[in-house]
């Protein structure tokens, strides 16, 4: 049988070129990127629990940080042992698909596509919604049609053809554009760890004041008067309950796998990219969160509770700001208010406005990286049209891939901008709801059955690929092998639990086990939608790869050429 029958060509067509420092970069730009600004004030807010029981003076949030951490590091191995054994594009989907099985491998990488393809839509949306967040700090108080939902939505479509564009021109391109808007804020953040460590009680208690008209007591009094005490549990259970936060902080730490196919000396380099990676974001994650907490002891404390503590409570617990100005739940709002004090709030405001923006922008190429190249390894075996796996002879990069990545993140870039909503093109609350689903509700759980379905390969491996196992680069014992996998699985399987029946994750259970609502039933008829898609396109090119003489068995009994 000739490699024409068994793949789409005898050579990818995708280049080695993306270096050590690059694919380190990407998945901390991926993780590293909006939401953790606020995960602090968020598992705060669902979990009150006053400075007195922390242990060690760990504040649960922080705690928390590091199991998810000690998670992740372990799915990396798992990670790390597979792609590094099959560093070719499309990582995850391919250890899936040669472990577990074809159709699961390829139904867990639509999941995963769809999720980050709509993040693409939902990122390119916040670049923007940054400026409306964090502009009043440098006097930007309105911008006009780029303010609506419809405004929004338009912006998106600039941002993604921008980045699209870039992404068209191949790994290496992409690659520096990431490096550019990566460092940037990073230096940033290093600042505001800075201002974190040289606050003191006095510069935050002016710093609030002169920014928002009150003193750090009075933001906490107004805490404590709309329930933040009677709020207040235990600490571990804090600890677990904000872990379904956490997680999502770092959702993205293990992407470097999706690119193995263009990284240089792929089975030396990748797992050493992963492991450095998800070592940097769980240090980053543990020391901001720490530093943001003392910061809010430092401002003050009344009756066991800080600033931020009272900060997340009237954000994102059952609390009201009432008459005081609201203090957005952000990590460099509360640098900004450091600035403020020391006389340099034009410096901090301006970088707070680029801490934002940049972080927001810099999920993007990884985004389209990532998205573009799951597409093209499902092609190139053939269960997805073989366009998609076309390569731009000059820029070695999948064209028609990003195009349909580009196109699906529209849907997210519709549910983050509210496109739909009442204030833009109303069509109805079911109608809104069932976008929002396949834009924005579902992605976690997606990513999460994704990394899970990774992770449960590891254990098999051994196993059911022992050819490959015994030539693989980076690994242990078998027994080794198998009992991380299994603790990686564990911890994934953890996490989905997280998102599906914890108080605050359980907005994926309501319209089955609550009552009834648009929202909750929109993510599981999402879900049902891509699996149906899933199984036909699968069963359709496996039985129109038998007429051709293609045999789907000794296809996924191979590795794609290089």
């Amino acid at each position: 049988m000739s490699e024409r029958t068994l793949f789409a060509r005898k050579a990818t067509g995708l280049v080695r070129e993306i270096g050590l420092t690059v694919a380190i970069i990407v998945p901390m730009a991926n993780a590293i990127g909006v939401g953790w600004q606020l995960r602090v004030f968020q598992g705060m807010g669902f979990y009150p629990v006053p400075r007195s029981q922390f242990v060690l003076g760990i504040p649960p949030v922080t705690m928390a940080f590091l199991i998810t951490g000690i998670g992740c590091l372990l799915s990396i191995y798992a990670f790390a042992v597979l792609t590094a054994a099959m560093p070719r594009a499309g990582g995850g989907y391919l250890a899936i698909s040669r472990v577990l099985s074809p159709l699961w491998g390829m139904l867990a990488t639509l999941f995963e596509w769809v999720a980050v393809s709509t993040a693409y839509g939902q990122i390119a949306v916040f670049v923007m919604e940054a400026v409306l967040i964090f502009g009043g700090f440098v006097g930007i108080v309105q911008v006009g049609f780029f303010g609506t939902p419809v405004g929004l939505f338009v912006f998106s479509l600039f941002v993604i053809a921008f980045f699209s564009a870039i992404a068209a021109l191949g790994a290496r391109m992409t690659g520096l554009l990431l490096q550019v808007i990566f460092w940037i804020p990073a230096a940033i953040l290093a600042l505001v760890l800075v201002l974190f460590l040289i606050a003191s009680p006095s510069t935050m208690a002016a710093g609030v004041q002169a920014q928002f008209g009150a003193s750090p007591t009075a933001y906490i009094q107004q805490a404590l008067d709309t329930g933040l005490a009677e709020a207040a549990g235990g600490y571990w259970p804090a600890v677990f309950g904000c872990i379904l936060v956490t997680y999502w902080a770092f959702i993205g730490y293990a992407v470097t796998n999706f690119i193995a196919g263009e990284m240089k000396e792929a089975t030396r380099n990748l797992p050493k990219a992963m492991f450095i990676a998800t070592g940097a974001i769980t240090a980053i994650y543990i020391i901001q969160s720490w530093l943001l907490v003392r910061v809010g002891g430092i401002a003050g404390v009344v009756q066991d509770f800080d600033l931020v503590g009272a900060t997340a409570w009237m954000n994102f617990g059952e609390g009201s700001f009432g008459d005081l100005t609201a203090i957005g739940p952000w990590m460099p709002v509360f640098a900004h208010i450091q600035g403020v004090a020391m006389g340099i709030e034009a410096l901090t405001g301006w970088a707070t406005l680029f801490f934002a923006v940049l972080w927001a922008a810099n999920d993007i190429p990884p985004f389209i990286l990532i998205t573009s190249r799951m597409l093209f390894a499902m092609a190139f075996d053939r269960v997805l049209p073989e366009r998609l796996a076309d390569v731009n002879e000059r820029w070695h990069s999948p064209i028609n891939a990003i195009i349909a990545t580009s196109v699906v993140a529209l849907l997210g870039a519709a549910a983050e901008s509210g496109l739909f909503s009442k204030a833009g093109i109303y069509l109805g609350d079911a109608f809104k709801a069932f976008i929002d689903g396949f834009g924005m509700a579902g992605t976690n759980l997606w990513d999460a059955f994704f990394f899970a379905s990774f992770a449960i390969a590891c254990i098999f491996f051994p196993l059911r690929r022992p050819g490959i196992f015994e030539r693989a680069p980076f690994k242990h014992g078998k027994t080794t092998v198998m009992v991380i996998g299994a603790l990686a699985s564990l911890a994934q399987l953890f996490f989905i639990y997280s998102f599906v029946f914890t108080p605050r994750g359980g907005y994926y259970l309501p319209g089955l086990l609550r009552e009834f609502t648009f929202s909750g039933f929109a993510v599981w008829l999402a879900t049902l939608i891509i699996l149906g898609v899933g199984i036909g396109f699968y069963y359709y090119y496996r039985s129109r790869a038998a007429v051709t003489g293609a045999d789907y068995s000794t296809i996924f009994a191979e590795i794609p050429p290089e």
